[in-house]
């Protein structure tokens, strides 16, 4: 790979970054690559290791049929990547099927799909995420990919990451609440992603790490909200693998129990308490009940008032 190339790709892979939707950024990565390294199919996306289980989100693949994952799921204790680099910061590798090394379970994988040679990379998330950035090229024929190659992918698989990261910090500031932060968790409320001062946010409530964990538990499980004393926290679903946990400070918002903020929100609407009660399901008496608690919650007196001190929530 000549200088003027990694140049090239990482300036295409920049531009992308900053123009597309993070998914439709990832989904085209693999393109960015054919001028350096030919190869007929690629996979890739965000793995961890956890309680002895290989976790996959985001992965994307091309030129692959569509049960490829499922299929390849079975045979990831037996991969040969994962084997030599799982403990490895930054790893890059290739293999022929022909290998003898290779056990019958993953030559018997890779004739399924015809894999003759596949190059594989990762690298490990910053900011003390336990995830890696992963992808694998495959050739279907021709030559296994050379040593060149595997070194060259070395490199470049950080700048992958990196044009990614670059998407999606870009993306969690557009739904984020000016001077919060964000991050991407995952359904065992593992970080994946997070904008550079949401870490920073979270060590300034005092919370022991077992109580973190349980509140970021509870958010990636989809509890909409929880207040501490220096910063509130929502979260909502980030496609179908991922939660958005945004950050901002405490507002009038966060006084409310959910149940009295889905009150409140109808309530600014215009509906009456009786339209609410039968929008929600409950007694008028309910209603009444939990629009007095919002009042001496927020401090207001009356509609009017509470209308004027309380926007809409993020």
């Amino acid at each position: 790979m000549q200088t003027a190339d990694l140049s090239d790709l990482v300036l295409r892979l920049t531009t992308s970054a900053m123009d597309k939707a993070a998914a439709d950024h990832q989904a085209q990565m693999a393109d960015a690559l054919r001028d350096i390294t030919p190869f007929d199919a690629a996979w890739w996306g965000w793995s961890n290791f956890s309680g002895g289980q290989i976790n996959l989100v985001r992965s994307v693949t091309q030129g692959l049929p569509g049960h490829f994952e499922e299929a390849v799921r079975p045979v990831l204790a037996v991969d040969p990547f994962i084997r030599h680099g799982r403990n490895l910061p930054v790893f890059s590798m290739a293999i022929s099927s022909h290998q003898a090394l290779i056990r019958p379970e993953w030559r018997d994988f890779a004739a399924e799909f015809g894999l003759k040679s596949t190059m594989n990379a990762h690298c490990r998330l910053s900011e003390g995420s336990s995830y890696n950035f992963f992808m694998s090229l495959y050739r279907f024929a021709g030559p296994d990919f050379s040593a060149e190659e595997i070194a060259d992918f070395r490199i470049i698989i950080r700048h992958l990451e990196q044009s990614l990261s670059l998407a999606l910090r870009g993306e969690m500031r557009r739904l984020t609440p000016l001077g919060g932060e964000a991050a991407l968790v995952d359904g065992a409320a593992q970080i994946v992603r997070a904008t550079r001062g949401f870490r920073a946010a979270l060590a300034s409530e005092p919370l022991s790490p077992r109580r973190l964990k349980s509140v970021l538990t509870a958010l990636a499980m989809g509890q909409a909200r929880w207040s501490g004393a220096a910063i509130s926290l929502t979260s909502a679903p980030y496609g179908s693998d991922l939660v958005l946990i945004r950050q901002s400070r405490p507002g009038l918002w966060d006084r409310l129990a959910p149940q009295e903020t889905r009150v409140a929100e109808l309530y600014l609407t215009g509906l009456t308490m009786a339209d609410i009660a039968l929008r929600l399901n409950v007694s008028p008496h309910t209603v009444r009940n939990q629009i007095s608690s919002i009042y001496r919650k927020t401090g207001v007196r009356g509609k009017m008032e509470l209308t004027q001190r309380l926007s809409a929530p993020s």
